[in-house]
């Protein structure tokens, strides 16, 4: 008998388990649904925590089933089917994606009185007031990847986020991950040239790029001090970023060190950000790393889902 997907369907059967009701629980929220918001926005947008309460697509039995058949029939086995087991024990575990994809800003962790801004993961975030809990990678990682370096006077497309991921390489390996997130507070804040920062002007500014960059420290267990290394890397790289992507340069715009034995490709915001992504993973996740980073492939454009 030829074996099709269909038949697949007709004999292996995987059913989302429905909860037991609980009388005092808090009332199940679709997280698919639309009718909280409207206009065709699903209703995680607003409450992330609602996808916890899903179970995984099959149980430890089914998936014992399911490899039975593939194993009968290795020209149908599209997916391993070793991924669901582990989701199974993952959610058994309570455990949900990389904890730096969690965080308050959606019912919570923000102060209504304050001014804010909505962030790419769909975070209401006080900019002027940040609270360390509300920072979340996806939200550093994004708008960092499409914010052009130079305020865009570069002969290509060259993000922030591409060039954190080089100061990370280029300085200390003990200060990576300082070096990856040592402009993340333009994620919340933009880049401003430095011209402005300078002008005396900007106090006001300068003093929230501080407190942002702070929080962001004690987000992801850095000191609050820059180290040298990031600061001497970010200097070399300013010199060959000079050199590589400017037009040619203006006689009074004098480097203050050489530029690095390398030539900069400029990468497009897609891979920059998945560029990003990889790196953090490689800082933050050790042997883990590359299951994170396929899990983020997987999910990069439903934010919350990660």
């Amino acid at each position: 008998m030829k074996n099709t997907r269909s038949s697949v369907k007709k004999e292996v059967r995987i059913e989302v388990q429905a909860a037991s009701a609980q009388p005092d629980a808090k009332p199940r929220v679709d997280p698919f649904d639309t009718t909280l918001l409207g206009t065709g926005i699903p209703n995680y947008v607003v409450d992330p925590s609602c996808l916890d309460a899903l179970p995984p697509l099959a149980t430890l039995d089914e998936i014992e089933a399911m490899n039975k058949f593939y194993n009968e029939h290795p020209v149908l086995h599209k997916e391993t089917t070793e991924e669901l087991a582990e989701q199974h024990r993952r959610h058994a575990r309570g455990e949900t994606g990389n904890v730096f994809y969690q965080g308050t800003g959606v019912d919570k962790g923000f102060d209504k009185e304050a001014a804010w801004i909505q962030t790419y993961s769909g975070r209401r975030f006080n900019p002027t007031n940040p609270n360390p809990d509300a920072i979340v990678i996806q939200d550093i990682a994004h708008p960092l990847s499409m914010q052009c370096r130079f305020t865009g006077h570069t002969k290509k497309f060259y993000s922030v986020a591409q060039h954190s991921v080089l100061v990370s390489y280029i300085c200390d390996s003990n200060d990576a991950l300082w070096g990856l997130l040592h402009d993340a507070s333009e994620a919340y804040l933009v880049d401003v040239p430095r011209p402005l920062k300078r002008s005396g002007k900007f106090e006001a500014y300068l003093e929230f790029e501080a407190q942002m960059q702070e929080a962001i420290c004690k987000r992801f267990g850095l000191p609050l001090k820059e180290p040298p290394s990031v600061k001497k890397a970010d200097t070399q790289l300013l010199a060959t970023e000079a050199r590589d992507l400017m037009s040619p340069l203006h006689p009074d715009w004098v480097q203050r060190v050489d530029p690095l034995p390398f030539l900069i490709e400029a990468w497009d915001h897609n891979k920059a950000k998945d560029m990003f992504m990889k790196r953090f993973f490689e800082l933050t996740c050790g042997d883990s790393a590359n299951s994170h980073y396929q899990h983020y492939i997987r999910y990069k454009d439903q934010p919350s889902m990660i």
